[in-house]
């Protein structure tokens, strides 16, 4: 057999090896020619294409219900030099038509062809014929193979040029004689975008799961207790250009502050609806995930191998982490997504979806009052002690930055310091309760004040007068008081506080009066003896 005679689809198969996945065909133009369809053509790009070889002689035949058509393939006059330049030491048998050696090579050689005939390309004066899409991105061109060059700005794009066959004698599949079988087309004719832009992937979210039962809960900003765990929720699209690719990784990157400690697994590794597998049929990994610290990691990331299958799909990684913040009441972490196109070691970086961020953040809220006494001790108090209790009525203990509210009695939560200063650090936003369970030395243990606050999400801290009992909590400036008295008599006349002194003295009143009675009676008696 001739050489220079192969399928037709040596030609198209060029196409897939090169790393680019072929559509539908489109319908054979007018006088002979055919049609080659861009997807997923981007904004601003310019596509031209240069024939570098024909084909000759087709032949027609039906296998397993397909239509196959062989052909001779002839490298292009004007292309010859460029051709054999590209495709680096030809061997002797196809010196004089170099596209047919062209024909012969694996999926990596072709990749390393298509790279450099695109440089001897543009460095041709003048350039050999071209051919430029209509507006509705569709070539019409004679039969052949052709180099599709992907520029912007003038310059080609790296990695983006298609070697791309048309449609061979209205063949619509081709199969590739003498090649591996991965070399089969099935549709030439038309390609995918390959190109970083194309390829990299979009729509990245970050956000915070507030409820564990309802994704809908989702949020940049949440506000939790130290020590919470928290569940975060990532997703960006791989493109429908990922499909093009024989090696497409894609990676999610999280930056996360050093509070954060992120879990071993995931919680969950989706595709859309699917689940990704963790390990392939063969038992290589099919997605790996490495928290932070892991093997002295200093990101958490989530690498899913040839995920070129889940072109078109949103993956969406959830996964748990545990917040320590320590001195500081915000932790944030970002994270980013890369594509490494056909083994490249440099990724190509994923968009953020427009109106979210790929930054989340999580916070906590420093609650301090002021401790104050009478006389002396009026510029405050040390040593009372405190309890306080959530809106679901458990009271919490803080130990080693973390909350636990678990306690049905009130328990030891916050001491006044000398200065009188008394501080709950790290609460998320809501309202509380606060019980003072024990006076200082000196202070009435029967008078001790009990008051409610809420916590905004903008840290402001605000009393709220309902829940003031005794009247012993104020406002003065800005700073919240918190007062002990040493009898009855010290309490506010005011609130409800005032509403308790005047019971007391009602009650005292009464008594007094009572007995004045009883002794009036006794008087009485004793004169009319």
């Amino acid at each position: 057999m001739n050489l220079k005679r192969v399928f037709a689809g040596v030609a198209a198969a060029a196409t897939m090896l090169g790393g680019l996945a072929l559509g539908a065909t489109t319908a054979n133009a007018a006088d002979g020619d055919q049609t080659i369809t861009i997807n997923n053509p981007q904004a601003g790009h310019t596509y031209t294409a240069y024939r570098f070889a024909t084909f000759d002689n087709p032949q027609n035949m039906t296998e397993n219900g397909k239509d196959v058509s062989y052909v001779d393939v002839n490298t292009v006059p004007e292309m010859k030099n460029a051709v054999a330049t590209a495709a680096g030491s030809v061997p002797k048998p196809y010196t004089s038509n170099p596209a047919a050696y062209v024909a012969t090579l694996p999926p990596a050689q072709l990749r390393t062809f298509a790279n450099s005939l695109t440089e001897q390309i543009e460095g041709m004066n003048p350039k050999p014929t071209s051919y430029t899409p209509a507006e509705n991105g569709i070539f019409t061109l004679p039969e052949g193979w052709y180099a599709i060059l992907d520029t912007q700005n003038g310059t080609a794009t790296p990695t983006a040029t298609a070697i791309v066959a048309t449609a061979v004698n209205g063949a619509t599949h081709l199969t590739v004689n003498g090649i591996s079988p991965e070399a089969n087309i099935e549709a030439p004719g038309s390609y995918n975008v390959k190109s970083a832009n194309a390829a990299a992937p979009m729509n990245v979210k970050k956000q915070v799961k507030l409820s564990t039962a309802d994704d809908s809960t989702l949020s940049n900003n949440a506000d939790i207790h130290d020590g919470a765990q928290v569940t975060y929720v990532v997703s960006a699209e791989i493109p429908a250009a990922a499909a093009g690719y024989t090696n497409y990784k894609f990676t999610f990157v999280d930056e996360a502050a050093s509070g954060l400690t992120i879990a071993a697994a995931p919680e969950s590794v989706t595709a859309g609806e699917d689940k990704v597998p963790q390990t392939a049929a063969d038992g290589e990994p099919y997605y790996e995930f490495v928290a932070q610290g892991t093997n002295g990691a200093k990101n958490s990331t989530l690498t899913i191998y040839n995920a070129q299958k889940y072109a078109g799909k949103t993956i969406t990684l959830t996964y748990n982490a545990t917040a320590a913040f320590g001195d500081v009441n915000s932790l944030q972490n970002t994270v980013n997504s890369f594509a490494y196109l056909d083994g490249a070691a440099e990724g190509q970086q994923g968009t953020v979806a427009s109106g979210y961020s790929n930054t989340a953040t999580v916070k906590t809220h420093d609650v301090t009052f002021t401790k104050v006494g009478v006389g002396s001790d009026a510029a405050g108090l040390e040593g009372a002690q405190f309890a306080i209790k959530n809106a679901d009525g458990k009271y919490g203990t803080y130990a080693n930055n973390t909350w636990t509210w678990d306690a049905e009695t009130a328990s030891l939560a916050a001491t006044s310091a000398r200065n009188g200063e008394v501080s709950f650090l790290n609460l998320a936003a809501g309202t509380y309760t606060v019980e003072e369970i024990k006076a200082p030395a000196g202070y009435a243990q029967n008078l001790l004040p009990s008051f409610q606050i809420t916590v905004g999400t903008d840290d402001t801290v605000t009393l709220d007068n309902a829940g003031n009992t005794l009247g012993l909590a104020s406002t003065v400036g800005k700073v919240i008081q918190v007062q002990n008295v040493k009898s009855v008599t010290q309490l506010p006349l005011t609130g409800a506080a005032g509403i308790t002194m005047l019971v007391v003295v009602a009650l005292l009143l009464g008594g007094a009066g009572a007995l004045i009675a009883v002794r009036s009676r006794s008087l009485k008696r004793q004169l009319n003896a």
